[in-house]
């Protein structure tokens, strides 16, 4: 089990899904940056903590926190990691997803960097409307994924700005919150399939245009008969290729469900089928397929191939396996996938008959089905 150490903690961590060592660590440098420079207040928030190393050395000096992440593999990781600490006095961590909402007794935030500005736009203007200017704030990340000009806007926008050297290649920024912080528009979206908009909150996947994966897909639909049954969209982000099959068949004839590790993305697709009169899909925030229960006709996947910034096809193959178990006899998968990942040889671990529907130079369909 790996054990982050530093002059402050030792912490017992481990990964959710499980990785190997040797490939990640359940903390970056990073996350130790801010255990070892920055301050906390008596009542600290944490937005985007991974796997729980920031929430886990706060509890364990005795401090209650409010930490939030919109991944249900974060939150598990975290809530397992928090199991493993020795009884410390005080209240458990507040472990909250769907829309960051600070406590009014909030009196620091610590920030892991996230991928896109418009994330950190977002929680900068929440952390203004809920907990007002002043309250110091802490964000760390890997330097190369921190553009300099996110840093111009930061020092530019707040008070008592401080850049810290680059550390272990991770950064360190310290301002207080400025009280008055450039328009968000929080809400992007562009016009589906179906002629509609389809829009969503920062960190939801393509929320502002529609990758050009689910278009390939969406435009060899006519390749297969129309869905019915039950029909399962695995990683369904903002809900796209579900409006695109709710589209091109009978509602009345499909029981459709969604699964995101997302809390955003789900709640971005439940309301775009809203808008489209489907007011009664399943929604499961869950890691892949955990806890879904079959059997399911048709399961559709446009799986990620990213673990925070790196390249990893680790949840792609957990999900085909995991589909594998709750289809029909007769059911199939359809995934979209960069031609470039080559699937085919670990769906054909877990189906008898791996067929491919459609491929350009840059994607393929398959249609997996169980029996040859």
């Amino acid at each position: 089990m790996p054990k982050l150490t530093t002059s402050k903690c030792n912490l017992d961590l481990d990964c959710y899904p499980k990785v190997d060592a040797n490939i990640q660590q359940p903390w970056d440098a990073a996350d130790l940056y801010l255990i070892e420079e920055a301050t906390l207040g008596k009542h600290p928030a944490i937005l985007n903590d991974q796997w729980g190393a920031l929430t886990c050395y706060t509890h364990s000096t005795g401090l209650t926190s409010y930490s939030w992440s919109d991944s249900f593999c974060s939150q598990l990781a975290t809530q397992r990691n928090l199991n493993k600490l020795s009884p410390v006095d005080g209240e458990q961590p507040n472990l909250a997803n769907g829309l960051p909402c600070l406590p009014t007794e909030t009196d620091g935030i610590w920030i892991q960097c996230p991928k896109s500005f418009d994330q950190l736009h977002w929680w900068l203007t929440l952390a203004l409307e809920q907990v007002g200017p002043g309250i110091p704030v802490f964000i760390a990340g890997m330097s190369k994924h921190i553009p300099i000009k996110w840093l111009n806007w930061l020092e530019t926008h707040n008070d008592d700005y401080k850049q810290y050297p680059i550390k272990k290649k991770a950064r360190l920024m310290r301002f207080n919150l400025g009280e008055k912080l450039p328009p968000c528009n929080a809400v992007k979206g562009y016009v589906g399939p179906d002629k509609s908009q389809i829009s969503a909150l920062p960190g939801v996947f393509s929320r502002d245009h529609m990758d050009i994966g689910s278009r390939f897909f969406i435009h060899n639909l006519d390749q297969l008969p129309p869905l019915t049954g039950s029909v399962l969209d695995l990683g369904c982000g903002n809900g796209l290729l579900s409006v695109a099959i709710l589209a091109n068949t009978n509602p009345e004839q499909v029981n459709l469900s969604l699964c995101d590790d997302s809390a955003l993305a789900l709640m971005a697709a439940k309301e775009n089928l809203k808008q489209r009169s489907s007011n009664n899909p399943t929604l499961h925030h869950t890691d892949a397929l955990l806890g879904v229960e079959g059997p399911i006709n048709t399961i559709l996947c446009n799986p990620p191939f990213h673990s925070g910034n790196r390249v990893s096809t680790a949840a792609a193959e957990r999900m085909f396996k995991q589909a594998a178990k709750i289809l029909t006899r007769e059911g199939q998968l359809l995934v979209i996938a960069n031609r470039h990942l080559g699937y085919a040889p670990s769906l054909k671990k877990s189906f008898g008959k791996v067929k491919l529907l459609a491929s350009d130079a840059k994607f393929v369909i398959y249609r997996c089905q169980l029996a040859k």
